[in-house]
């Protein structure tokens, strides 16, 4: 090998020398160095999605934890009457100036009529009570009120036991 390395002009020595420095350049950088960087943004773009996420829940953290202290004030005791538990979740729920009746059917029925209350917090109610105490809407009925913001509502709740 040297002495056909010998052999070679100094031109071409040289040539050969560039080109091998060339190809061991190129091999580090596409063997090495590319997937290094190529790994580095992978992580970077890994950790911004994950801030984001992270984000999110942090700011859903204390919606989350409303709701689990609301579902807690509303859990049913089993010696407490669906009447009352009816109407003290209303009123937790922050329903208690739209409450305007609420009618027992039998033990595990009742029936209540909420007039001026805004659709969405019934609804959250209403959700609350079924994720909760295991209450169920059975018959539900909304009319939108003349000036369209509020809802007249009567539903009947029954607790399955």
């Amino acid at each position: 090998m040297m002495a056909w390395w010998n052999a070679l002009p100094l031109r071409q020595q040289r040539l050969l020398m560039a080109l091998a420095v060339v190809v061991i350049g190129a091999s580090f950088y596409v063997g090495l160095w590319e997937p290094l960087i190529e790994a580095r943004e992978a992580r970077r773009a890994a950790v911004v999605h994950h801030q984001t996420t992270l984000n999110l829940l942090e700011e859903a953290r204390s919606d989350i934890q409303a709701l689990q202290n609301q579902a807690s004030r509303m859990a049913m005791d089993p010696n407490q009457s669906l009447l009352r538990l009816a109407d003290e979740s209303a009123r937790a729920a922050g329903l208690a100036g739209a409450l305007t009746r609420i009618e027992p059917v039998n033990e595990n029925q009742v029936n209540v009529w909420l007039d001026g209350a805004a659709f969405d917090e019934v609804m959250s109610w209403l959700s609350t009570l079924s994720m909760s105490s295991g209450i169920q809407v059975e018959q539900m009925s909304a009319t939108r009120q003349a000036d369209g913001s509020q809802v007249d509502v009567r539903v009947s709740l029954l607790l399955e036991r």
